[in-house]
């Protein structure tokens, strides 16, 4: 058990049950604001058909995050470390858990941190 994590946007559908995956059990879940929009954005297109399960989702997703932080100040530096443009909210998730000494739970395979745990599910 963890007691703080850091989620990108799949470690947080997982961890919310929207995504099949290892839902790691942990105390309180942090996220960039950022993040949101990439869960919206994936939530409309999932339920096209069904706008208001889009919006029950989007509410689960929100309710498990604790804290949300902004984006800004690790922007420049996850686009720039980001092999794509499909990395970037990992890359910007992973310098957050970086800067927290917290672990990072995500999707993602490839990211790696040599200071931190990166939880994969």
């Amino acid at each position: 058990m963890h007691d703080s994590v850091v989620a990108d946007a799949g470690g947080l559908l997982v961890l919310a049950g929207l995504l099949e995956g290892i839902a790691h059990e942990v105390d309180e879940i942090l996220a960039l604001d950022a993040t949101s929009l990439l869960i919206a954005e994936y939530l409309a297109l999932r339920h096209e058909a069904s706008p208001h399960r889009a919006h029950v989702d989007f509410a689960a997703v929100c309710h498990v995050v604790r804290e949300w932080f902004p984006v800004r100040g690790l922007a420049v530096e996850a686009a720039l470390s980001a092999m794509s443009l499909e990395d970037v909210d990992g890359h910007a998730a992973l310098a957050l858990a970086e800067s927290l000494k917290t672990p990072l739970v995500t999707k993602n395979a490839e990211l790696r941190s040599r200071s931190i745990p990166v939880l994969h599910c």
